[in-house]
């Protein structure tokens, strides 16, 4: 399923110009992440770290199926949100119907028909923390990704938080975030094996 989302978000990516819409969510969360320090490489290396996760992904599925299609329809993109205000999108995939709820900083997601009815989350950016969050309906916050002392950590769905210094190299950052998502396959293709 994972690698059918990248290839679809990299195939659209190339398909879709701005003539659709102006992926405002996929565009703040690359200037969020590209402003996190001075270091392109630091930068980089929490790009590769939301990409594995997969927050880039959710981002460019929603630019492509929600905001982008609001946009190119009502002339408002709710990323671009002032307080206050809100859109509702309703979305039907796999056998479930989604409701889509845009605030300022925040996307509600919510299964109100099919075989997952009533499961839902939150993704939420906190600006004073520099993190992006999934929060669960019993108020459990998951963090994806934040910048904390110098060391940008990517959150990983098993617990593992993936810190990474200022000082290390290019090819140590990659060797941690590679090692990390091959530990994590394995670790998946043999739970589901069982």
């Amino acid at each position: 399923m994972k690698k059918k989302i990248i290839c679809i978000a990299l195939a659209s990516s190339l398909m879709f110009s701005s003539c659709l819409g102006s992926f405002s969510a996929f565009n703040g969360l690359k200037d969020w992440n590209m402003g996190m320090t001075d270091s392109k490489f630091l930068n980089n290396l929490v790009f590769w770290g939301l990409w594995i996760l997969p927050v880039y992904e959710i981002f460019v599925v929603g630019d492509l199926f929600i905001f982008n299609v609001l946009e190119f329809w009502t002339g408002n993109n709710p990323v671009a949100m002032k307080e206050g205000e809100k859109e509702v999108q309703y979305v039907e995939r796999d056998g479930n119907k989604y409701k889509m709820t845009a605030t300022t900083n925040r996307m509600q997601i919510e299964v109100v028909d099919g075989p997952k009815t009533g499961e839902k989350v939150d993704l939420v950016y906190r600006p004073h923390e520099k993190s992006w969050n999934a929060i669960k309906p019993n108020g459990e916050v998951i963090p994806l990704s934040s910048f904390k002392d110098g060391f940008y950590i990517v959150h990983t769905p098993d617990g593992t938080d993936l810190k990474i210094d200022a000082n290390t190299t290019r090819e140590e950052g990659i060797a941690i975030l590679n090692k990390y998502k091959g530990d994590y396959e394995v670790k998946t293709i043999l739970a589901e094996a069982e």
